[in-house]
């Protein structure tokens, strides 16, 4: 009689350890709304527990943890490396079998346009990643990642492709910008490299003509023409007086007075001759195309229409009477 209670003791004891470990493992998450949890790779069970009861996101470490070794046990299972986001009408079970699976619960489309600089890239991935945009800035100028990609110069400005991309939320800055290095590199090693490596111009030159014809029009017919004329002033030893440059050097995007004009640096080419030392954004495939094979004529001057377009001249004298017409057209 006394085996039997024993008996019967443990075993209402066990039922009822199960029925709690049920009860904890289909409870909604102890969280108020949403939380993030990143799984770093090679976490143990045990150590993604410690991180999950750190972020206050599951009730009982205990029964989690041994729940999630027998449940990988069971299955064959192993831990995900990853970014989740949880709300709270999910119960412990859920998040177990996703961390299980791997399937984080969102990716986030990010589009960086055309012609766009580093420091927007940087914007962006902030606020559509959820990155540190000061720790995507200090990465993308860091000595070890331009030595890494063989990029020369302070920064991988004009070296990551303007694109659309699937990320996860909170995805590191590391993962982010390997991401849009690598978007460039295939590209270019796809689209571009057999013509660069038949031209006298490097991958950097070629990008920074690009990045400039890519800031002064948005018009797909007249890139190579304008990646002409300043192939055409280069030849003739004639500053390329382009305008998105001196912007780059100001770090605004302005009309420019003429005292803007005389800043002293090297990526004012009212001032100084030849390309600046580097890009000056983010250009597209098509700028990129033009910087490639730019339009043989015999311009050298260009002004905004005021309508979107460009009026092209041979001489200063046409030029000038462009340059009234387009000032007429503004008092108007």
């Amino acid at each position: 009689m006394k085996i039997k209670r024993i008996v019967l003791s443990i075993l209402f004891s066990f039922l009822l350890f199960c029925g709690i470990v049920v009860w904890q493992l289909f409870r909604p998450l102890p969280i108020e709304s949403q939380i993030d949890i990143q799984i770093p790779s090679k976490t143990t069970i045990a150590k993604a527990t410690d991180i999950l009861a750190e972020k206050k996101a599951i009730s009982s470490p205990f029964i989690f943890k041994w729940t999630a070794k027998i449940y990988a046990s069971l299955y064959n299972k192993r831990l995900y490396a990853g970014y989740y986001r949880f709300s709270a009408h999910q119960s412990h079970w859920q998040l177990l079998r996703s961390i299980f699976s791997g399937k984080q619960s969102f990716t986030v489309n990010v589009v960086f346009p055309e012609g766009i600089s580093l420091t927007k890239f940087a914007s962006i991935a902030s606020k559509q990643v959820g990155i540190d945009s000061s720790a995507f800035m200090q990465l993308a100028t860091s000595d070890s990642l331009l030595h890494a990609r063989n990029i020369k110069g302070k920064s991988v400005e004009g070296f990551i492709m303007p694109n659309t991309y699937n990320f996860f939320w909170k995805q590191s800055v590391n993962e982010v910008l390997d991401k849009l290095l690598d978007e460039q590199d295939k590209i270019w090693s796809e689209k571009f490299a057999a013509a660069a490596k038949a031209s006298d111009k490097s991958r950097r030159e070629i990008l920074t003509l690009a990045s400039i014809v890519e800031s002064e029009t948005p018009q797909h017919d007249e890139r190579k023409r304008i990646a002409g004329v300043y192939i055409n002033r280069i030849e003739k030893k004639m500053k390329l007086e382009a305008d998105p440059t001196v912007q780059y050097a100001l770090g605004e995007q302005r009309r420019l007075l003429y005292r803007d004009l005389e800043i002293d640096s090297p990526y004012n080419t009212y001032r100084y001759e030849g390309l600046p030392p580097g890009p000056i954004n983010s250009p597209g495939i098509a700028s990129i195309e033009a910087a490639l094979a730019p339009e043989k004529h015999d311009y050298i001057y260009f002004v905004s229409t005021g309508e979107g377009e460009h009026t092209f001249s041979k001489t200063y004298a046409q030029h000038q009477k462009a340059v009234e017409l387009y000032r007429l057209k503004r008092k108007k």
